[in-house]
């Protein structure tokens, strides 16, 4: 699968290349992470179900994946590389992501690490709770326009330095 989705690219599987996956459906930094694919010519995913489709055109190519609580994350773990990049805001994605020696940053520029993902972990399942009402806690605070700069000049440092594969 990693390689149908090189050539979706037209990329030779010889090449050593990155590939960008984005969990798309509530991403609020794709214009970022798109304006940067664009200006390194980097390949990158917008990867969403099809309720999240947008109208907007993109250098990054859309994949669509079934309604389903975790399609997206299925799609991204089956075909990202351990020289590939991911986006997303979920914790649990993160750390089977990083198991396979992909790097992961947050739409907030955070760049996941093996050493404290299982603090995340804790987080996510806190939030489980609040969800079910076992705990009450108020919510993130939608991102502003300074948290986008924030997420675009950290992405953009991330691709400079030429990471790849998973921060230890």
């Amino acid at each position: 699968m990693l390689i149908k989705c090189r050539q979706l690219f037209h990329i030779h599987v010889e090449v050593v290349s990155i590939i960008i996956y984005t969990d798309a459906d509530a991403c609020p930094v794709k214009e970022e992470i798109d304006a940067l694919a664009e200006a390194r010519q980097i390949p990158s995913l917008f990867v969403h179900s099809y309720d999240h489709v947008s109208s907007k055109t993109y250098y990054s190519k859309a994949v669509m994946v079934d309604i389903g609580p975790e399609a997206v994350d299925m799609y991204i773990m089956n075909h990202i590389g351990k020289e590939d990049v991911a986006i997303t805001q979920d914790h649990g994605l993160a750390a089977l992501l990083l198991q396979k020696g992909a790097a992961v940053l947050s739409p907030k520029g955070r760049v996941f690490r093996k050493d404290e993902i299982d603090i995340l972990l804790a987080g996510r399942y806190e939030g489980l709770l609040i969800k079910q009402g076992k705990l009450k806690k108020k919510g993130p605070p939608p991102l502003k326009a300074a948290d986008k700069k924030h997420f675009k000049e950290s992405f953009a440092s991330f691709l400079e330095a030429g990471q790849s594969g998973a921060t230890e």
